[in-house]
């Protein structure tokens, strides 16, 4: 499909989804935050993305500057429900489903990714030496459960991200998606979150929309949008069916207590996964609080080699 169509088309679902939002929303009281692994550490909002994306790109071109080299920022790909918005329990709020239903037609119809401005100088070996480290520079960090991460100390995406983030982010940021996945993983195998999902999965049967876990309405609309492929009329029945489908998800979610029931599970599998680590996720919480506080402020001279 050529992109002319694809970008009108793009603009008329996603009116579709817009036109949804706005006929439904009208004055409801807000919603609370839905449960994340230790209070939503590592998730950051729209804003504070951009900002973060913008500040980050700006250092690593300030060191690729100081090492003779040129890097072109690259700006922040939109379109859609952005990845870490999606809750890791497959949870959404009413707001949510009206405004962009799972997020999954419109992540379909964002406009591809921009070209990549440094592609030509990327085939240089030096330039993406400074830009990617060195092998002799590679630092290796054990996190729980055996799992470990590397990076390479001398390369400017290093050293642009301790400095917006500080020196241990990344390690603690790492250890913590871990414990978060740990987390997840031992609601969803909870009794007590098993048997809420039952009764929502009754709900949502009473609704016409027969699913088990709550992935399956997910895999619902995925089905329908591989079948429509390219072709406007189907998209737009997908759309439709998506926005229809998520409604009623975050609709039975609320009124069987699952949400309720995710948060009290939560709230144990933390205690049992983070165990003695109160003093990390403090200094997380503090490293992540002044990166945006960085990223927000006026640009200042960098002088990260």
């Amino acid at each position: 499909m050529r992109n002319g169509t694809r970008t009108a088309l793009a603009a008329l679902l996603l009116g579709i989804l817009g036109a949804a939002g706005c006929t439904q929303s009208g004055g409801t009281t807000p919603e609370p935050a839905l449960p994340r692994p230790f209070d939503g550490v590592l998730s950051y909002d729209q804003r504070e993305r951009q900002a973060l994306h913008t500040a980050d790109e700006r250092l690593v071109a300030d060191c690729m500057r100081r090492r003779g080299l040129r890097y072109q920022p690259q700006p922040l790909v939109t379109g859609g429900t952005d990845p870490d918005d999606v809750n890791p329990y497959g949870l959404l709020t009413r707001a949510q489903a009206r405004r962009d239903g799972y997020g999954i037609t419109s992540a379909r119809l964002a406009a591809r990714p921009p070209d990549d401005p440094n592609a030509d100088r990327a085939r240089e070996p030096g330039w993406r030496r400074a830009l990617l480290g060195t092998k002799s520079h590679e630092v290796r960090i054990r996190l729980p459960g055996g799992a470990e991460f590397f990076y390479n100390s001398d390369a400017c995406v290093t050293r642009a991200r301790q400095t917006l983030y500080g020196a241990d982010y990344d390690r603690l940021s790492s250890t913590y998606q871990v414990l978060s996945n740990q987390v997840v993983t031992a609601v969803r195998e909870d009794p007590r979150y098993l048997r809420a999902q039952h009764r929502w999965a009754l709900c949502m049967r009473a609704a016409g929309v027969a699913v088990k876990s709550v992935d399956d309405p997910r895999g619902l609309v995925e089905q329908r949008l591989r079948r429509a492929a390219d072709r406007p009329a189907r998209l737009r029945e997908v759309a439709r069916y998506e926005l229809k489908v998520s409604g009623q998800d975050a609709d039975c979610q609320r009124t069987t207590g699952l949400t309720r029931t995710v948060a009290e599970a939560q709230a144990r599998a933390e205690t049992d996964a983070a165990g003695a680590r109160t003093a990390e996720l403090a200094r997380l919480r503090d490293l992540r609080s002044a990166a945006v506080r960085r990223a927000t402020a006026p640009p200042s001279p960098s002088n990260i080699r």
